[in-house]
């Protein structure tokens, strides 16, 4: 055998055996869309198409129910940088769509602008900064109205039941505020760790704070505003730093990824799910999403994305970004928490359910490891949380149902939502501000005697004098 035939051997040997070493064991659900994933599981699967009054094209997925059994149909949302494949990833047994569809309802996964299943516009390429210039607050006033509409109008119900997790109780707290009439076409609202104040966040996360504005410009420069989307070097990177076959890699992913930003759980996480769920996510969005909420974390509000004064008077007629008006919020809405969950602290979460006038109740998670992914990936998320919400949700179902309110917690309204600075406001806070330092200053100079040293002399005087009155006498002459 020749050299060079040889080297070719065993370079293929080589080869094979690299290839072997990193062999994985085939998961389906890694590696299908959403709907080929349900229809795996042995449900209908449909892909729906939304158009957004500002452009945007949804992918909404359904689990149609031929039963009817129920009535109104169910709108689930996700949270941050996440897609509709975090309610069926965890399979029949444990995923809360499939099992509302067991029940007999009509199951909508919604998808946010930008993420896997949402990456178009009617006109913008998403290789456009300008397909990226969004926040949770778009997401809340554009898609949400766009996709409730879509799926009375298809099932023609004048109601339905929404789910949110995380971010997507957000989105639906933006949206009641700013379109209160929103509030008609919801018979429940479930918030499963509900996310709109964040000042209390444990979460990695908030290490990096401080640097948002840089990696915003960052994220604006090497991929034109969007953040962390899924694509084949993401999937390489999860495959091989948290793939189920590398055992050191994965309990380092698990340590110093998933609890350091959601909470440790070592018990009721179920960790084998992480191929599947790091297959999916992050599903990507815009970095101005992530630039709002680290000013949330900064301002300590609930507010609107704040772009300086000067362009917050353009936009806003104000100096700051308005709050936004918790009392509008009058569809019935129940809450889940968690003590461990990193992102959606308890103290942020009473602050949250205290603002709303209509709430039926508030549910804290009996297992003091629950983290904010347990929600959806834990492995007893069946007993410890998804039949409390299923119970929850046939009661609403009913057609006499009568929401019953809690009135033992006290109701926390306050009239800062209706106090905005104004543009002219702002230009009498500016002059006052200008002529502040104008007195600090001149008050400075006039203490230091070397910025002010002539002295005027009889003979100056006399000049300034005569000059003086030989003007007044020419003037009064002519």
């Amino acid at each position: 055998m020749t050299l060079f035939p040889k080297f070719i051997y065993y370079f293929s040997i080589s080869f094979l055996n690299t290839l072997e070493l990193y062999k994985c064991t085939y998961i389906p659900d890694a590696s299908l869309s959403v709907p080929k994933i349900i229809k795996r599981h042995g449900y209908a699967s449909e892909a729906h198409i939304i158009n957004t009054e500002d452009g945007y094209l949804l992918e909404v997925h359904r689990i149609p129910n031929n039963n009817n059994i129920r009535k109104y149909p169910i709108y689930l949302q996700h949270g941050v940088l996440a897609s509709s494949a975090d309610w069926v990833i965890s399979g029949p047994k444990n995923s809360l769509a499939y099992q509302l569809s067991d029940q007999g309802f009509d199951v909508w996964l919604g998808n946010s602008r930008g993420n896997t299943y949402s990456r178009s516009h009617v006109s913008i390429d998403p290789e456009n900064e300008k397909f990226w210039n969004y926040s949770f607050h778009e997401i809340g006033y554009y898609d949400l109205p766009a996709t409730i509409d879509y799926i009375l109008n298809y099932t023609n119900q004048s109601q339905l039941i929404y789910i949110g997790h995380s971010m997507g109780t957000c989105v639906f707290f933006v949206m009641c505020s700013t379109l209160p009439e929103y509030n008609d076409k919801i018979r429940m609202q479930v918030s499963l760790a509900p996310i709109a104040y964040v000042k209390n966040m444990k979460s990695m996360l908030f290490s990096l704070v401080p640097y948002a504005d840089q990696i915003n410009k960052v994220a604006s420069w090497i991929s034109n505003g969007a953040f962390l989307p899924q694509n084949t070097v993401s999937k390489l990177v999860n495959k091989y730093l948290c793939g189920e076959n590398a055992a050191t890699e994965a309990m380092l992913c698990k340590k110093y990824l998933v609890y350091k930003l959601f909470g440790d759980d070592p018990v009721q996480f179920n960790a084998s799910l992480l191929p599947v769920i790091l297959a999916h996510n992050p599903a990507g969005s815009s970095a101005k999403t992530l630039m709002h909420f680290a000013q949330e974390i900064i301002s300590g509000n609930f507010q609107q994305y704040d772009y300086g004064i000067e362009n917050n008077i353009i936009i806003y007629n104000c100096t700051h970004p308005p709050i936004y008006n918790l009392s509008n919020v009058i569809a019935p809405t129940y809450f889940y928490y968690s003590k461990n969950d990193y992102l959606s602290d308890p103290k942020d979460v009473m602050e949250l359910y205290t603002r709303l006038p209509h709430r039926l109740g508030i549910h804290l998670i009996n297992y003091e490891k629950f983290n904010h992914i347990d929600f959806m990936y834990s492995r007893n998320v069946n007993g410890l949380l998804n039949k409390y919400v299923i119970d929850s949700i046939i009661q609403a179902d009913k057609p006499y149902w009568i929401p019953l309110y809690d009135k033992d917690t006290i109701y926390n309204i306050t009239d800062q939502y209706f106090k905005c600075k104004n543009k002219d406001h702002f230009k009498v806070e500016q002059r006052q501000k200008d002529e502040s330092i104008w007195e600090k200053i001149t008050s400075f100079l006039k203490q230091k005697s070397q910025f002010h040293p002539i002295i005027k002399t009889k003979i100056d005087e006399q000049k300034q004098n005569t000059n003086h009155y030989s003007s007044w006498k020419q003037s009064f002459n002519e």
